[in-house]
């Protein structure tokens, strides 16, 4: 992608501002979690009470959006979140806490490196050191973690130590949410998990922070970077699709999803989209029925390719899967942040998608020089090439 073509369009793409909104399915409780996967645990917790949290909300109406959320004139701001409640602040808030994992990396990418963030989830740090997020924001490594466990559950006599001007937490933690405004703190209520919920996070933390016009050019560059493989992919039909599966753990599969998104945009199928969930538990029988041309791994497992092309999982012989026999089992990477949910570099896992499933589509695409060139754009970050071999490099091992 060329820098001044999508500076160009953004301009045009800045009055638009609408995502295909794409639902998040439920997490079924038998999904296990190993010793070193609570971040695991902590999506299967946001997923299973977006599950519940979106039947509740198709019988309400529409909340307010964070279109509605300003700078005013006197210099406050007004915030309305995800639960349509109106949060003023003073200003710009210079301690910002949140209890949700992936908003570090999005909140850098409004903000770039600072000082504001004086709190975040544990998980969040563990992705921060396996992330290239830990090469660009060098400040969130003095986040505190202490006020709030790996379940969204904060200790509010350890948050009050942070001396907050204002909390991220999930919408669905009502409770939650109900202790901390008790203490006298201000909360702003996020959701998961769509591409209208990242727009909202975006604007949300773009208002907040005194730089509404950043919202407009991140939103902007987006769908400059979707646009560009979805009219790639223009004369494809749906016949032309690849098969695919989502592994997010052993023997786990996702159904519906935010993976509907990318896999929609980068021309894929997958045959366990008619189901509900994001970790459904499945057997070889039914992965030999389905028989994908291509597998991805989570990023959430400790799961990795090798595991399925050395057909090393005791009981299960995936030798006979189509994509075994032909090589094409990858784990999704992680870039600023994993890029299996909803973030900034979205279109960064479309692109690697569409490449894969599509090389003659996209033969003179080359992925390193689009993660380079995004990663100037959004982050004004030069990438080394070791640091791009941590991207890109072990997806297949």
């Amino acid at each position: 992608m060329k820098k001044d073509f999508f500076k160009k369009l953004a301009a045009t793409l800045c009055s638009v501002m609408l995502f295909s909104s794409v639902g998040c399915g439920s997490v079924q409780t038998e999904t296990t979690v190993t010793e070193d996967s609570s971040e695991a645990a902590s999506v299967a917790s946001v997923t299973a009470a977006v599950d519940q949290a979106s039947v509740e909300s198709s019988q309400e109406a529409q909340v307010a959006t964070s279109n509605e959320s300003r700078v005013n004139a006197d210099g406050t701001i007004t915030i309305v979140d995800q639960l349509g409640k109106t949060i003023e602040l003073d200003g710009v808030p210079e301690r910002v806490v949140t209890t949700i994992m992936p908003f570090p990396y999005i909140f850098y990418a409004v903000v770039g490196n600072n000082e504001n963030l004086v709190g975040c989830n544990p998980s969040s740090i563990v992705a921060y050191n396996d992330s290239a997020l830990k090469y660009m924001y060098l400040e969130l490594a003095n986040a505190s973690t202490e006020f709030v466990d790996t379940s969204f559950v904060v200790n509010v006599e350890e948050l009050i130590k942070l001396q907050p001007d204002v909390v991220f937490q999930w919408n669905y933690m009502e409770d939650e949410i109900k202790k901390m405004e008790d203490a006298g703190i201000k909360v702003i209520a996020l959701q998961y998990g769509s591409i209208d919920d990242l727009e909202t996070w975006i604007q949300i933390i773009a208002t907040m922070m005194g730089k509404p016009e950043r919202a407009q050019e991140l939103i902007a560059y987006f769908h400059a970077q979707v646009d560009e493989v979805d009219a790639a992919l223009a004369d494809l039909t749906e016949e032309d699709f690849t098969n695919v599966l989502l592994l997010s753990d052993d023997m786990k599969v996702t159904g519906t999803g935010f993976s509907s998104y990318w896999l929609e945009h980068s021309g894929a199928t997958n045959p366990a989209g008619d189901l509900s969930g994001e970790a459904l538990n499945i057997n070889m029988e039914q992965v030999y029925e389905w028989n994908p041309s291509i597998i991805y791994i989570g990023n959430f497992t400790e799961l990795q390719p090798s595991d399925l092309l050395e057909n090393k999982l005791e009981g299960e012989d995936w030798s006979v899967v189509e994509a075994v026999q032909s090589g094409q089992v990858y784990k999704i990477p992680i870039g600023g942040y994993r890029w299996d949910p909803p973030g900034v570099e979205t279109p960064l896992m479309i692109k690697w998608l569409a490449k894969i499933q599509h090389p003659e589509a996209f033969e003179d695409m080359d992925m390193n020089e689009e993660v380079k060139e995004f990663y100037k754009e959004v982050y004004n970050f030069e990438l080394t090439d070791e640091m791009l071999n941590e991207i890109l490099g072990d997806t297949q091992n």
